[in-house]
């Protein structure tokens, strides 16, 4: 099955309503069914000292990610706001751009559920952090 709508559709629909995305340099990569890929461009405007990518930063990322997957099911959906969103850091995120995937786990009639995984850019097995997450669909 394909997406309900394309990676253009969902670039001009950031391009148009998410200007903390451009801000924070953070892109839709890819949209599969149930899935979601944002990528974070590296900027040391975004880390603290030692060259760590702040932990905001990669909240939003993940969070992203998220709404990209869930687009992926429901179309988009400007007014479905994030319910719950849990991460877990699991090593520094230095010096290179981060990507974001996420996994719908389960889409309801309200609340949509995913998985997260952030990892650098050029090595998928260099997971700095893990999140999951719910969104809570308008009515």
């Amino acid at each position: 099955m394909e997406p309900a709508v394309t990676l253009d559709e969902v670039r001009a629909f950031f391009d148009a309503e998410l200007p903390f995305c451009r801000e924070l340099a953070i892109t839709c990569e890819a949209i599969a069914l149930d899935r979601g890929v944002a990528r974070f461009s590296y900027n040391d405007r975004w880390t603290r000292p030692g060259g760590f990518i702040n932990g905001g930063t990669l909240m939003a990322l993940a969070d992203v990610a998220v709404f990209i997957a869930m687009f992926s099911r429901s179309g988009i959906v400007p007014l479905a706001v994030t319910n719950e969103l849990k991460i877990n850091f699991l090593r520094p995120a230095i010096g290179s751009d981060v990507l974001a995937e996420a996994r719908l786990r389960k889409i309801g009639r309200r609340v949509a559920f995913a998985d997260v995984d952030l990892f650098m850019d050029g090595d998928r097995d260099r997971i700095v952090a893990h999140a999951s997450a719910s969104y809570q669909l308008p009515g």
